[in-house]
């Protein structure tokens, strides 16, 4: 019975180690959601603004929803370039193997709710509440 309870650990042990490689990419480079810094740039691209010119307004209190409608955009596009720019770093996420399908499922399901967050934010946070914050005052 002992070299029963050997082979289960061994065996238990090989799996849990075969999972951690394998989730290992992801987990490593910190990866939550769809790469923020892509989504700035998204947003600064379909505003014709620069990430720093972001920065400002949302350091005045103005959310990315706000900067939109003064520069006569519409938040609807805002969002429908946010999410496709939040899918593209997604697939690029999978496409590299730092997630696995299910993640990138995950993700994409909510990619929605965090791009909400993102655009309706004010202040330095950016809508999270995790992370370091980068030069466009959104955390990472």
């Amino acid at each position: 019975m002992g070299n029963r309870y050997v082979r289960l650990l061994v065996l238990t042990l090989a799996v849990g180690a075969t999972l951690a490689i394998a989730a290992g990419p992801a987990f490593a480079h910190g990866y939550r959601g769809a790469n923020k810094q892509a989504l700035i740039q998204a947003a600064a691209t379909y505003l014709g603004v620069t990430k720093a010119d972001i920065k400002d307004a949302r350091e005045q209190g103005e959310s990315l929803a706000q900067l939109a409608v003064a520069k006569g955009k519409t938040v609807q596009g805002l969002t429908a370039a946010l999410v496709a720019a939040g899918k593209a770093s997604i697939n690029k996420a999978l496409a590299a193997g730092t997630i696995t399908s299910a993640q990138a499922t995950a993700k994409t399901a909510a990619l929605p709710a965090q791009v909400q967050r993102l655009i309706n934010a004010t202040g330095e946070s950016g809508g999270c509440s995790h992370g370091d914050s980068d030069s466009s005052g959104f955390h990472r």
